[in-house]
């Protein structure tokens, strides 16, 4: 039997074989066929890992708590007298608040004499570290200050001689200062109460303190004891009569 040929002269059957003893090899070298190996191998190398850092709390002095004992782990001690030492990390300064380009001094301190609202409340951050960043400071709030000119100027003069716990009088005897002392880099022990919030609107949810009484060991000062009366509810017009802070404010007529 003759078998046919191609156009091109070659066997049809003999291409047919040549292909199925091709996939024949194959099949028996498929082992051949596992593609690349992982470049990624296994290694018996140890690596030494740094140990992990220690985050315990600093220890307290004394009855004196740290400032990260407070943000930390101060939930327990909310609305609790607490005595926290530190480092003033910042202080509030009303001229340099209100002050603007080109602003003289004496026009300056006319601002704040006409309008005293114009400042907010003295309060300062402490820290365990002169270098604590302020978002990791404690607020202290609630600070006295002086009496500014239009509360002299329009309080009762009873009122005046027995200051509430967030006034002071410097006048009695400048050589011993009544009003806090204090500046950034003072290593101050503060006393008051531990809360989210002051009677004043002054918020934070890691707690602040309401200042109570303070000592400056850097200054070498301390608050002074409280005098007879001070903070009591001086005699005079029934409660609400009294002029409120905006009332201060406003010019007299007449």
């Amino acid at each position: 039997m003759t078998l046919p040929m191609n156009r091109h002269g070659a066997c049809t059957v003999g291409l047919v074989g040549l292909v199925l003893g091709t996939l024949g090899a194959a099949g028996c070298d498929k082992d051949k066929f596992t593609g690349p190996e992982a470049e990624v191998k296994k290694t018996d190398i140890k690596v030494d890992l740094p140990p992990v850092p220690a985050f315990d709390l600093p220890a307290a002095s004394g009855d004196n708590h740290s400032v990260k004992e407070l943000r930390v782990k101060g939930k327990k001690l909310l609305d609790s007298t607490v005595t926290v030492k530190g480092v003033v990390t910042w202080a509030y300064d009303c001229s340099t608040a209100v002050r603007t380009p080109g602003m003289s001094d004496k026009d300056l301190a006319k601002k704040i004499e006409d309008d005293p609202s114009v400042c907010e409340r003295p309060k300062f951050y402490i820290g365990d570290a002169a270098d604590t960043p302020a978002e990791k400071s404690l607020w202290v709030v609630d600070v006295p200050r002086p009496y500014n000119k239009l509360e002299i100027e329009r309080l009762p003069k009873d009122e005046l001689k027995n200051p509430p716990p967030d006034r002071c009088d410097d006048k009695k005897d400048p050589k011993k200062p009544q009003c806090p002392v204090y500046k950034v880099g003072d290593v101050v022990t503060i006393t008051g109460d531990f809360k989210q919030a002051s009677t004043h609107s002054e918020k934070n949810s890691d707690g602040l303190i309401v200042y109570k009484m303070m000592k400056n060991e850097t200054e070498n000062w301390e608050s002074p004891p409280p005098s007879a009366g001070s903070g009591a509810a001086p005699a005079g017009p029934a409660p609400g009569a009294k002029p409120s802070p905006e009332d201060l404010t406003k010019p007299k007529h007449g």
